[in-house]
């Protein structure tokens, strides 16, 4: 009996020693530069170019151990994208889109013991989003532009993916910058919208950001 309240309170005294070396629970807020890529499946769909918007959110990071945990939070993502295609019936269509999306993250984070001040960041995970507002403009070979809100999906699925670094300012406070790629592997339009092709909105930001 001696022998395992012994072991009980050695247990409890290294896991209050633990938390005490680093602080399980983070909350921060961010905000990333964005360049979007529109991509499709569809060998008759070009790219008409990347485009420029900017996303903001909030964290929560959650440390079992000391360098690994699990992330939360949300983001607003402001996705842009364009897009040409051939219609037998038309001809050349052009498309612009502008959706945006409130995003909730859940995913793994990893990092590095401190080197001096500095940490490095990994972190994988998945991230549904739901849409907020949808725009879309069409505009055929004579430069007629139609204007479509309704063919956008309400939920977006990602891949996320993150590269970055910490650096520690005071206590547990660090300002991050961290790579982001944010691969959507669904389509965007609505599974009934059989005039538009299959067609995913992804992102690569610069994520900059406060945590403490």
């Amino acid at each position: 009996m001696k022998k395992i309240i012994l072991t009980l309170t050695i247990v409890i005294l290294m896991t209050i020693n633990g938390f005490a070396q680093y602080k399980p629970f983070q909350f921060g807020l961010n905000i990333s530069p964005s360049i979007n890529i529109t991509k499709s499946n569809c060998d008759f769909i070009e790219n008409t170019g990347s485009h420029m918007s900017y996303n903001w959110g909030l964290i929560g990071n959650f440390y079992f151990v000391e360098n690994y945990g699990i992330s939360t939070g949300f983001s607003i993502l402001n996705l842009r994208g364009a897009y040409t295609y051939n219609d037998p019936t038309v001809g050349e269509i052009s498309s612009y889109i502008k959706n945006s999306y409130i995003e909730i993250p859940l995913s793994m984070t990893m990092r590095t013991e401190k080197i001096g001040k500095f940490r490095i960041v990994g972190n994988i995970g998945y991230g549904l989003g739901f849409r907020l507002k949808s725009k879309q403009i069409a505009m055929d070979s004579s430069s007629n532009p139609v204007e479509i809100n309704d063919q956008s999906r309400l939920l977006r699925h990602a891949l996320i993916l993150k590269i970055g670094t910490e650096f520690n300012v005071y206590k547990s406070s660090c300002i991050s910058a961290h790579l982001v790629y944010n691969n959507n592997f669904s389509n965007i339009y609505k599974n009934n919208n059989t005039s538009e092709p299959n067609i995913s909105l992804n992102s690569l930001s610069l994520e900059i950001g406060f945590v403490f």
